[in-house]
């Protein structure tokens, strides 16, 4: 099975709810990928993006107005409990702002995700069970 993703900016990626058998993958249209429901958005390692690395990296679908002027949200969780919440703008400028629970909650942790880690929850994200990574580094009461 083959599933897909596209890198934004840095090494964010979108990953999307599509996945299609080996054989079919080369023949699929790119950019009707990028039109599939997104299952999740997440930084990546970027030794993922090496040629080396096992991932097929395929050609560039460049990202529509919407997608460029979008701000990139995470959260941040405190030994102790307190939160902030991680922003990246398009020009490149970030930063991080004091936040409640009720404005992290729907957000992903901010966090590096491994290659072999991001493959086992598309996996799971297919199969519609949890996974356990994303479990790991949920936010806390």
């Amino acid at each position: 099975m083959v599933g897909w993703g596209r890198q934004l900016r840095s090494v964010r990626v979108e990953f999307y709810d599509r996945f299609d058998a080996e054989t079919d993958a080369a023949q699929v249209d790119h950019r009707e990928v990028t039109r599939c429901q997104v299952a999740f958005t997440i930084a990546v390692m970027d030794r993922a993006f090496r040629r080396t690395s096992g991932w097929a990296l395929l050609e560039v679908v460049p990202l529509s107005e919407k997608e460029q002027a979008e701000v990139y949200r995470s959260f941040k969780q405190y030994p102790g409990g307190a939160l902030s919440i991680y922003w990246e703008k398009p020009d490149g400028s970030y930063g991080e702002d004091n936040a409640t629970r009720a404005a992290c909650e729907g957000l992903e942790r901010s966090a590096v995700w491994d290659p072999e880690h991001v493959e086992d929850r598309l996996r799971d994200h297919r199969a519609g069970r949890p996974n356990k990574w994303v479990e790991s580094i949920a936010l806390k009461d």
